[in-house]
């Protein structure tokens, strides 16, 4: 019985010291019951979240309402809550705010015997950190975040899809702010990285701003079609822009050039980066406004292991690519 009697002790102090080890965490945490309802949440999640006592006291569905609201994109975060419930999968993923904050957030599976699953959330608040990864005029990840993501995207696997790396090259971009000024070149820079924005938030892609007037584009897509016709749309929404540079002759727009490689598997990064800058420096001798394929990006990584006639047919197939992206459209 003293046995016993110490046993018990033993774990009420446990959840004691736990409960207020968790309570002193910086980060936000929320545990849920394989029925959704809310176990636990400490008063740094209370905080990140800006949750009022009376929307906390009124339980799950208040606080979800609540804090959806604040969510650049609302439904893919319920649909990937949706989905966690339903497996014993650890997730870490980011959150954008309307407000502009940025959440790192994690999520880890704890089986309750039963078959089904509660859930540990914790958040943390990244905007500072990432604030530091973005370029301030375009939006778009600087050269901080390509120098530490690049050798990740390039070492990836990703089997059975394509691999893109790009490089875009504002065309005579010293001519257009010599002619209308540095105040008109920002907004066409800023622009260009909208467009960019927008077109990798459609896409498994990312773009960086890595020099004054270049950037580069990393994407995976089903295939290389998928791949070509997505760096297209880039240079054709840039088209449509249609911003006067009478400077970039005979265009007379703003336009841009690409230098595009495509590859299968893990890669060097320096090999395809030195590739794709040829296949840029092609496309301003082109004519600008246009798209060049370097044909090495299927025989690099690990398609280098395939037999010779297959490698021969990628690089044939990429040699006919190219000469289909060299036109100006």
């Amino acid at each position: 019985m003293v046995e016993l009697t110490n046993n018990t002790q033993s774990v009420e102090t446990a959840y004691v010291l736990m409960r207020r080890t968790l309570d002193l965490l910086p980060d936000g945490v929320l545990i849920i019951g394989h029925d959704r309802k809310v176990l636990y949440f400490n008063e740094a999640f209370e905080r990140l979240w800006r949750i009022p006592h009376d929307v906390a006291e009124y339980g799950d569905i208040a606080m979800l309402d609540h804090v959806v609201s604040q969510l650049d994109d609302p439904t893919s975060f319920v649909a990937r809550v949706e989905q966690l419930y339903e497996s014993s999968e650890f997730s870490e993923d980011e959150l954008t705010f309307k407000d502009g904050r940025v959440f790192n957030r994690r999520s880890v599976a704890l089986g309750d015997g039963g078959g089904g699953y509660s859930r540990i959330w914790i958040f943390s608040d990244v905007t500072e950190a990432w604030s530091a990864r973005i370029d301030v005029l375009t939006g778009l990840l600087n050269r901080r975040a390509y120098a530490n993501e690049l050798p990740e995207f390039m070492a990836s696997t990703e089997y059975g899809r394509t691999k893109s790396f790009a490089l875009v090259d504002v065309d005579q971009f010293k001519s257009y702010n010599d002619s209308y000024g540095h105040a008109a070149g920002d907004a066409v820079l800023e622009r260009i990285g909208e467009i960019l924005r927008h077109a990798c938030d459609s896409n498994t892609a990312s773009a960086y701003r890595i020099g004054g007037e270049e950037f580069a584009v990393t994407c995976v897509s089903d295939d290389d079609d998928a791949a070509v016709s997505f760096h297209q749309a880039i240079l054709q929404h840039i088209r449509q822009e249609v911003v006067k540079h009478d400077g970039n002759h005979p265009h007379g727009i703003v336009t841009v050039s690409v230098g595009l490689g495509l590859f299968s598997g893990p890669a060097d990064a320096k090999v395809v980066f030195a590739s794709v800058d040829r296949a840029l420096y092609r496309a301003k001798k082109l004519g600008r406004n246009t798209i060049a394929l370097e044909p090495i990006g299927h025989l690099s990584g690990i398609a280098s292991n395939q037999a010779p006639e297959t490698c021969n047919k990628l690089q044939d197939h990429s040699s006919q690519r190219s000469m289909i992206l060299t036109g100006t459209g």
